[in-house]
């Protein structure tokens, strides 16, 4: 993988101390400094210290002012943000990892992940979900959070007790962590900020437990926080088999357009683990295959529900959270 993303950070978290820490660990292809790299994946921009004190960026290309630590790719492409992997085993290894493809740095004040289809319903009070309530989520990026074109960001959960955490998995902090207290992740010597909880959201109390190693789902969404509707930005489902809660479909529910039938749809194949307890991810390797571009629920018009995810995304014994995944055009 290519190490292409950065971070713009706006507020004044306690992780900045982080970002710009040569104690949190770096991969040295990433494009952070000399000893140790500058920021969470050694290349974020101006504020995370990726730049002239903080040593060479990487192969994506050289820091710059504006903090551009890796770069973004030419050319045309998808015209959103996707999701690009996701870690599902073991506990200490579960994460989301964003990438913006686009030419514009992306606001994501609005944006929220949710990993049960009934994250639709946070429009009208507390959403209701079917499940497993210690295990689902629904949270919100805290506001001012932006992603510059190119980048990618890591969402981690806390590791289940017992197991290593994301740091000694990956020799690295997470950008975000997740937690049902909303809590800041110690990490590399510094703090790394949590996903909100947002007034009509929650998260599960489980840790090591937020992502299913089958039937499951990860939801990237939209809301301006009065619209009787949500904006679909990204999805992805895995599993042979599924439960009413681990696959989308609005059909029917006022304001939405027919989602693709859930029993219709096309689950990503998440593989088995190279052995018992060893980390496994899925990843995507192609920009949403046979998605449907008009008629949908989505930020531009898509329906996200319609992509061939067996085809946009493989199964990874080794994960690499926090680049570009070298599989993608």
């Amino acid at each position: 993988m290519s190490s292409k993303r950065f971070i713009t950070w706006t507020l004044a978290f306690t992780c900045i101390s982080a970002l710009s820490m040569a104690a949190c660990s770096s991969d040295d292809s990433n494009g952070g400094g000399g000893s140790g790299g500058g920021g969470n994946f050694g290349g974020f921009g101006a504020t995370g210290g990726s730049g002239a004190t903080g040593g060479q960026a990487g192969s994506g290309g050289q820091a710059g002012s504006g903090g551009t630590g890796g770069g973004a790719d030419a050319g045309p492409g998808p015209d959103h943000l996707l999701i690009t992997e996701v870690g599902i085993q073991p506990g200490g290894s579960e994460y989301i990892e964003i990438m913006n493809p686009t030419s514009a740095a992306v606001d994501l004040s609005d944006y929220y992940v949710s990993d049960n289809s009934g994250y639709y319903t946070l429009t009208s009070g507390p959403w209701t979900f079917s499940g497993t309530p210690g295990s689902d989520f629904l949270a919100q990026f805290p506001s001012g959070t932006m992603l510059q074109p190119g980048a990618v960001l890591v969402i981690a959960g806390e590791a289940a007790s017992g197991n290593d955490g994301f740091e000694t998995l990956f020799g690295k902090c997470p950008d975000f962590t997740l937690n049902s207290t909303g809590t800041a992740l110690s990490c590399g010597g510094g703090s790394v900020p949590a996903m909100k909880i947002p007034a009509n959201g929650s998260v599960g109390s489980s840790p090591g437990f937020l992502i299913s190693n089958d039937r499951e789902m990860i939801v990237l969404f939209t809301w301006d926080g009065s619209s009787s509707t949500v904006k679909d930005v990204d999805y992805v489902t895995w599993g042979t088999t599924f439960d009413v809660n681990t696959r989308i479909d609005k059909t029917g529910k006022t304001g939405y357009q027919p989602d693709t039938q859930a029993d219709q749809q096309k689950p990503a194949d998440q593989g088995v683990p190279a052995s018992a307890g060893a980390p496994l991810a899925i990843e995507r390797c192609a920009m949403e295959t046979g998605e449907k571009t008009t008629g949908g629920n989505g930020i531009t018009g898509h329906d996200e529900t319609s992509e061939d995810m067996s085809a946009s995304f493989k199964s990874a014994a080794t994960p690499s959270p926090g680049t570009k995944n070298s599989c993608l055009p």
